[in-house]
């Protein structure tokens, strides 16, 4: 029986309740003296977590996808008894990919909702505008998928990003081009969002040392819907390898026009990638690398991580990537860590992020954050085998890699 109370709203709107009958249920049962133990276990409260998500707008791909996983975790711990003898309840909002409403959504949460943390943003932009509120209003927050570096910034006390801060993806990168093609020649397109910037930092911070030459540097403004000339400048430079990342659909712009200006697939280098983005880029993209923390075609996942994508793939036909699986993994840690701290008290929350060691329960991948609320930075390489229309795709693993926080000097290169 479903057990948790979801409430979807846009930024400014009223909570509209999506799924009352648990709640009624449950009232029901302990009237009668007939609740399951489940149920006597939740006799508590909610407690009552913000999730100021994408749900419209340019990242709305991402947002959608985070709350997919987000609803299969939190009906599997409430159905298992909650945390504290309480339900975990995740308020989710539209924050409409814009950072002035994602700090509208935050206030309405923390004031009216009362909610005891924030989570939710997969925009880096709209996650630095909830980290501000939080920060200042000493709100926990648990960032599941932004990776922007200055999320964690020194000095951080609230916030604790889930995900490996994107300078270091671009970093890995470049050490990842150094190994398979020395001296490489390197193109790079890609939007002007705080995501791909700081991406393209951490790699040119580490193209000299790696000795990669970078052949064309081409960043697109926001709302950009065309490449034609771009592509074209880019394959007269005749480089090894193309990095591409474009916002929402441009992706897919750029994917296919440097495709039908005679780019291999071989060449092209998403630095990252969930399944709906490689669905967009189809068959044609197949030999095409990109980067990720999680996908079905990882080698070592747990148990729980095969079962995950069983049964996500089942109720929802298509596999999960690593925004899903985050979002999946978030109810755990807040569980763990509202065990940990005892009280559904912010402060006390607080304090147990800063002392969690855990491990995500569908790769085992370590999860424990340091004094500025950063984890643990890795990343995997894909290629892509093949793509099976809307519905799956294979491919394979062909490199990992791990790093040090110290290994570049992150909060430098991205302000």
């Amino acid at each position: 029986m479903k057990q948790i109370i979801e409430m979807n709203r846009a930024a400014s709107g009223r909570a509209l309740p999506v799924a009352t009958l648990a709640a009624v249920c449950l009232a029901s049962g302990l009237a009668s003296g007939l609740a399951s133990p489940v149920a006597r276990a939740q006799a508590g409260a909610p407690i009552k977590i913000g999730f100021n998500t994408e749900l419209t707008g340019p990242w709305t791909f991402f947002g959608n996808s985070c709350v997919a996983g987000l609803k299969m975790a939190s009906e599997e711990i409430n159905k298992a008894g909650g945390v504290l003898g309480r339900p975990l309840e995740f308020v989710v909002v539209d924050n409409q990919t814009s950072p002035t409403q994602a700090v509208a959504a935050s206030r309405n949460l923390d004031v009216n909702d009362k909610v005891v943390a924030l989570s939710g943003p997969t925009n880096s932009d709209t996650a630095l505008a909830i980290y501000g509120y939080a920060e200042q209003q000493k709100l926990p927050y648990l960032v599941p998928v932004a990776a922007f570096p200055q999320l964690t910034k020194p000095g951080t006390r609230y916030t604790f990003r889930i995900e490996p801060n994107a300078a270091g993806w671009g970093y890995s990168l470049a050490r990842f081009l150094e190994e398979r093609k020395p001296g490489a020649r390197v193109a790079m397109m890609y939007s002007d969002a705080a995501l791909m910037r700081a991406v393209v930092a951490g790699f040119k911070y580490q193209a000299p040392r790696s000795k990669l030459n970078i052949v064309a540097d081409i960043l697109f403004p926001q709302g950009s819907s065309d490449a034609t000339v771009q592509a074209a400048q880019v394959r007269a430079a005749n480089p090894d390898y193309v990095i591409l990342m474009g916002a929402g659909a441009f992706d897919n712009v750029l994917n296919n026009q440097l495709i039908d200006l005679g780019v291999k697939p071989e060449q092209m280098i998403h630095p990252f990638a969930m399944t709906t983005m490689i669905f967009g880029w189809g068959q044609r993209s197949a030999g095409a690398i990109y980067g990720t923390f999680f996908d079905h075609g990882l080698d070592g996942l747990t148990r729980e991580g095969k079962d995950f994508i069983t049964r996500f793939d089942a109720a929802n036909s298509r596999p999960p990537s690593y925004v899903e699986n985050y979002c999946y993994n978030t109810p755990y840690i807040f569980k763990e860590a509202l065990a940990l701290a005892g009280s559904a008290d912010r402060e006390k929350l607080r304090e147990a992020f800063t002392r969690l060691k855990t491990r995500e329960v569908t790769s085992g991948i370590p999860i424990a954050f340091d004094k500025n609320g950063a984890r643990k930075e890795y990343i995997y390489f894909m290629q892509i085998v093949s793509v099976d229309g809307k519905r799956t795709y294979k491919s394979r693993q062909i490199h990992y890699a791990e790093w040090d926080a110290d290994d570049i000097p992150v909060y430098e290169l991205v302000k």
